[in-house]
């Protein structure tokens, strides 16, 4: 595996590249000082100690004292069992967050308005600037592709595992990486949002019987916001 690919890698699971980098030099030698680690990483030597300090709170290296100090990496078993740890309560503390805000949208009068129907989704589509349509699957896509209009930016984060569309050169694609779906007649089916004009937002789904899409809009504005923090922030991370 190529040095670039190993650090990209490294990044996606929260390491700066100078962070990967300098992790990766400490993995080839038993300890080093922070001059040496900084000449086999190529990180300027200015930043290395704020590197490895970060690194040191992060958990990938451990840190002796001495002078000069030295700095050992953590194994990577060890360190990607503190990952998978972290991950996981962090992805539980943003379950609890959303069984919340359930709760709370349930105490509201108005959240959605009801299954406009692909039809309706569509010209609301064509009237719309931007575009941005997350956990798309190619067969919505080809659904609703016809009604993007002819100056309007859009963004398409496809659903895990499936085909980009063809023919749509002006759209920009990125898959998703995380397969969010919902339960319809005891099925997973993906659940897909549709934010226009980066204030309008839309749910989607297909029915996995009859086919049929269901779309409702999110009148409730802490739900539009939690749709727009999603794609921002998947927009935003590293492509693999």
């Amino acid at each position: 595996m190529r040095m670039k690919s190993v650090v990209d890698r490294l990044q996606r699971v929260g390491l700066t590249e100078y962070e990967a980098k300098a992790y990766l030099a400490l993995l080839n030698a038993h300890l080093s000082t922070a001059t040496k680690t900084a000449e086999k990483a190529g990180v300027p030597r200015t930043r290395i100690y704020s590197v490895l300090e970060s690194l040191r709170d992060k958990g990938w290296v451990r840190v002796y004292s001495g002078v000069p100090l030295l700095f050992r990496a953590v194994k990577p078993t060890s360190v990607f069992e503190k990952v998978k740890e972290d991950y996981t309560r962090f992805l539980e503390s943003v379950q609890l967050t959303l069984n919340k805000e359930v709760n709370n949208m349930k105490e509201k009068f108005v959240i959605k308005n009801f299954d406009l129907g692909l039809e309706g989704l569509k010209k609301e589509i064509n009237k719309a600037k931007t575009v941005e349509i997350n956990n798309a699957t190619t067969n919505f896509l080809s659904k609703v592709s016809d009604s993007f209009g002819k100056d309007a930016a859009v963004k398409v984060l496809m659903f895990p595992g499936e085909a980009r569309a063809v023919g749509l050169p002006r759209v920009e694609f990125k898959e998703a990486e995380v397969a969010i779906v919902s339960i319809v007649r005891n099925r997973e089916v993906p659940s897909m949002s549709v934010i226009l004009d980066e204030e309008r937002t839309f749910t989607a789904f297909q029915d996995p019987v009859d086919g049929k899409y269901i779309v409702d809009e999110m009148l409730y504005d802490e739900c539009q916001r939690c749709f727009a923090g999603w794609s921002n922030m998947s927009w935003n991370a590293k492509n693999p």
